[in-house]
């Protein structure tokens, strides 16, 4: 009889004692080489999370650029409290490797019983196993709160906050009807990198028009590979925000009288001949021509235009 009476002794002052460690509220805070800085507040009591975009001024200041609160279910939140309850710091830690340029994420506690910790990283690197923990943990966080927000000013700041830790393709579908993708983070270099982009493209319906928002997050090497592959021969994509294209048709439009003046100049055209402009208008030269007919305006198109088109 003692020894029942002393468990359930013992197991009450544990229930309460992981009550008291139970987190109420923790706060994640982002920051980035060449990134606006972000802050996610989430109230577990009153599940809530506050959004706020921040930009730092002079003398240790910040200027506030947006802020949004958005409610969320116990539901939503379940795996993100899993995996943050897996690994609860009890004092300040920090984890850093050295680089030039780069940045990190702070993960502040808040516990019932008034104590708080947390956890600060500094550029730590995603194909380090010994990060697992944390990377789980931050694509927990993002898992959960892009099913919470649903606006485009509140996507705009969580994509800010996500982009220099996602890996992969940054693409979401955005509507069912036409079909519309947004590329939300930057991709550099071009088709011949190590390429995740044309296999998707290749990838879709090619029964139905399909809008791809590039948001200009393409580089210019990668707007014209678009212009080659894919506007040019017609596809049934339609690309909005693409304004590198603009220049690429200034560049071609000065080309072609460059080609007329230096065709009987024999070292200009060996000039001529090493340039990315050259082998682009050679190679499709009916098809550059056509394009280069249609109205300045309409080179780079607004994901409107593209929804009208596809109606």
């Amino acid at each position: 009889m003692r020894n029942t009476l002393f468990l359930f002794f013992a197991l009450f002052c544990y229930n309460l004692m992981a009550q008291d460690n139970t987190i109420e509220k923790v706060i994640l805070d982002f920051n980035y080489f060449k990134h606006y800085d972000t802050q996610y507040t989430i109230d577990f009591n009153k599940n809530k999370v506050f959004c706020k975009m921040k930009h730092k001024i002079p003398k240790n200041k910040e200027k506030i650029l947006s802020i949004k609160i958005y409610s969320f279910t116990s539901q939503q939140v379940t795996k993100f409290k899993k995996e943050l309850n897996q690994n609860i710091p009890n004092s300040n830690i920090h984890k850093s490797e050295s680089a030039l340029d780069g940045g990190g994420f702070i993960i502040s506690y808040f516990k019932k019983d008034g104590t708080t910790s947390k956890l600060s990283t500094r550029n730590i690197s995603r194909n380090s196993k010994k990060y697992k923990a944390e990377f789980n943990l931050i694509d927990s966080f993002f898992e959960f709160i892009y099913s919470v927000v649903d606006d485009d000013e509140g996507l705009k700041i969580l994509d800010e906050s996500y982009e220099p830790y996602f890996y992969g393709l940054p693409i979401r579908k955005v509507a069912e009807n036409p079909l519309e993708y947004k590329i939300w983070g930057s991709i550099s270099g071009d088709v011949t990198w190590n390429n995740q982009l044309t296999p998707f493209l290749d990838g879709l319906p090619k029964n139905q028009c399909i809008i791809i928002d590039c948001d200009n997050q393409l580089s210019y090497s990668w707007q014209e590979d678009i212009l080659r592959l894919y506007i040019l021969k017609n596809s049934t994509i339609q690309f909005a925000n693409m304004d590198w294209l603009k220049h690429t048709r200034e560049y071609l439009i000065e080309f072609k009288e460059e080609l007329k003046t230096c065709k009987d100049n024999e070292e200009e055209m060996e000039k001529l001949k090493k340039t990315t402009t050259y082998d682009l208008y050679m190679n499709n030269t009916t098809e550059i021509n056509k394009w280069l007919e249609i109205p300045k305006n309409s080179i780079s198109k607004t994901v409107e235009q593209c929804r009208e088109n596809c109606r």
